[in-house]
């Protein structure tokens, strides 16, 4: 697939491994390559279920690279973000069951990699999940607040997409994002409960409830691939340097960003 993204089909299993040390940073390019693993996991005939994990110890995904951001015009920051819509409407419209196991932070664009799933298993230690959008000053997409409704307990709703609170584990499980958290050593044997759980019903029937549930969501991502004038395109307000450049620019510099408006 890519340097840093591969697919392994074995058996029932078809597993994406993104795999981008240190921090598994997200730019077009890798993007677009977790995009085609996923679709290829999700076309592959003897396939049942899909998992998505990380091949960087302790890290699931740290979001878009902060410095190739910066180094980038408005324009080209607004064709990453059609990147992030493409890899969500992609992923999202695979039918097959879609597991992720978050074996440490995921963050930003990795939390939305997380959530494209329809299960998710977390290191209790090491895993956290942190829509940081706001913090960067990027709305999180609309698409992504859509998805969230269908687990995202209501109470936890507006801390987890307005205030991009950091959750660990425990948190995550409490605010729904979270269908189990496990040590380490033990959350393997959970990811295969699941695993087992799902390849004992009909493929079909599993195809037309995600199917249900998914179709409406598809529809409001659309948002982040429509229009070829940045002006309108949901990002374009915010792609600049006083919103998402003054963001990143704080980051890396460790200290709060000074938003204008």
């Amino acid at each position: 697939m890519s340097d840093h993204v591969t697919v392994q089909h074995v058996g029932l299993v078809s597993t994406i491994t993104f795999n981008k040390p240190p921090l598994n940073l997200m730019d077009a390019a890798t993007l677009d390559a977790l995009l085609v693993a996923h679709q290829a996991a999700d076309a592959h005939p003897e396939t049942r279920v899909m998992v998505t994990r990380s091949g960087v110890d302790g890290i699931f995904g740290n979001g878009l690279d902060p410095a190739h951001m910066l180094s980038l015009s408005q324009h080209d920051r607004i064709d990453v973000f059609r990147a992030v819509g493409r890899m969500m409407q992609g992923i999202y419209g695979c039918m097959k069951p879609h597991i992720s196991v978050i074996n440490g932070p995921a963050m930003a664009g990795g939390a939305v990699l997380a959530v494209l799933s329809d299960f998710r298993y977390i290191d209790e230690d090491k895993g956290r999940i942190c829509f940081a959008e706001a913090k960067v000053g990027v709305p999180i997409p609309a698409g992504a607040t859509e998805m969230l409704r269908v687990f995202c307990q209501p109470n936890w709703l507006v801390e987890v997409t307005m205030m991009g609170k950091n959750l660990n584990a425990k948190l995550c499980l409490e605010a729904g994002l979270a269908d189990g958290i496990a040590p380490a050593d033990k959350l393997e044997a959970m990811v295969q409960k699941q695993i087992d759980r799902i390849t004992r019903l009909s493929p079909a029937v599993l195809r037309s409830i995600k199917e249900g549930i998914r179709g409406p969501i598809l529809e409001r991502i659309d948002g982040m691939l429509q229009g070829d004038d940045d002006a309108t395109h949901e990002f374009g307000l915010f792609a600049g340097d006083e919103y998402l450049g003054e963001g990143l620019t704080a980051l890396l510099e460790g200290r709060a960003p000074v938003f204008a408006k």
